[in-house]
């Protein structure tokens, strides 16, 4: 799978909810504040099984309630479509997940 052209990934980017484009790490990434602990290891396992999936897997940093995805696309040193479509499997798990106000 080839990289993004800088265009391609802020269109792709603009459609998504809450992520942003790390220039300098090459990768996109977006914080989820979980209601509680257990709340955010549920969305890590959704995430997960997704990730099994596709075969394509984030990184994934838990600071209690903060669930921080990142990704990159490691074997084309940088962002592909692979991120931009895992990142809209996550925004749907995250919605999922947090409460409805």
């Amino acid at each position: 799978m080839g990289l993004l052209s800088e265009e391609r990934i802020t269109e792709g980017l603009a459609g998504l909810e809450g992520w942003e484009w790390d220039r300098k790490a090459g990768a996109i990434r977006r914080s989820v504040e979980m209601p509680d602990f257990i709340s955010g290891i549920h969305l890590v396992t959704a995430v997960a099984h997704v990730a099994e999936e596709v075969d394509h897997h984030p990184d994934i940093d838990i600071r209690y309630t903060t669930i921080t995805f990142h990704q990159t696309t490691h074997a084309a040193g940088g962002i592909t479509q692979a991120d931009l479509d895992l990142a809209a499997r996550i925004d749907a798990l995250a919605a999922e997940a947090l409460p409805r106000p």
